[in-house]
């Protein structure tokens, strides 16, 4: 490592948090842009009910609380051969913390039932997710939905 204040200043992790950050505005916005992708191909793969393709995105030892039900990133991946939703969107993105190796999103999902068999699953839900990056791979760490009640 060299002497130079620059990278002293670079190899310390930076602390976002409600907006804070010690990352260039081009950086954050690179950044949401990555987890932004992260999450559909994660969506993408929950919906064609691909279980390799959702453990490629989700560390095995994710936090998964979804529906009030707490499990692994492993055994939500055994769970996403039910899935059962023919469509999503993700509206209202934003990044709630975030530094060199770790983000925090929250999101609204709109999701559409592929069968009356999983009805359930259709609706709109807040998500958070929390994703980390190790060995230049950004995995997903912690997720948690909470679903939209009409008023």
């Amino acid at each position: 490592m060299t002497n130079n204040a620059d990278s002293a200043i670079i190899s310390k992790p930076p602390l976002a948090i409600g907006g804070f950050s010690f990352l260039t505005l081009k950086e954050e916005k690179l950044m949401e842009n990555i987890i932004f992708e992260l999450e559909q191909k994660m969506w993408n793969a929950a919906a064609g009910r691909d279980k390799e393709a959702f453990l490629q995105l989700v560390s095995l030892e994710a936090v998964m609380v979804c529906g009030g039900f707490r499990c692994s990133g492993a055994d939500y991946a055994e769970l996403i051969k039910d899935f059962g939703i023919s469509s999503y969107e993700i509206t209202n993105f934003e990044t709630v913390a975030k530094t060199e190796q770790l983000v925090q999103v929250c999101y609204i999902v709109k999701t559409a039932a592929d069968s009356p068999e999983t009805a359930d699953l259709a609706g709109m839900f807040h998500i958070t997710s929390t994703w980390a990056k190790k060995n230049g791979t950004w995995k997903l760490i912690f997720n948690m939905d909470q679903r939209i009640f009409d008023e």
